[in-house]
């Protein structure tokens, strides 16, 4: 079997989703997260959204961000969607993480 018929067989899926995040700002800026949850396996693409509402939320101590992520599936959406919030979770600062599940909208396959 040649390569390129394996890469052709193989195809997967893109979504997009919402998410809110608590972030301790104590601890770590909100840049070092961003760049954190960019890191974990799957996750495509974040962008920050402006959020009004979240940011009256945000104090002194904790910031509420609204985040767009592309993620490639693997499995189930709620499975990957699973993953990547446990993932997150880990990473030093995040208080919060809540995937916006109305939110979550198949891309494309590839």
């Amino acid at each position: 079997m040649k390569l390129i018929d394996i890469l052709s067989e193989a195809t997967f899926e893109t979504y997009f989703m919402q998410v809110i995040i608590k972030i301790d700002k104590q601890v770590v800026n909100n840049t070092e997260v961003y760049n954190q949850v960019r890191g974990i396996k799957d996750v495509i693409v974040i962008k920050i959204v402006s959020s009004e509402k979240l940011e009256a939320m945000s104090d002194d101590k904790y910031a509420y961000e609204l985040l767009e992520i592309k993620f490639i599936n693997e499995g189930t959406p709620q499975e990957t969607i699973k993953m990547i919030k446990e993932n997150a979770l880990k990473i030093t600062g995040l208080v919060k993480f809540f995937p916006r599940e109305k939110s979550v909208l198949k891309i494309r396959n590839y």
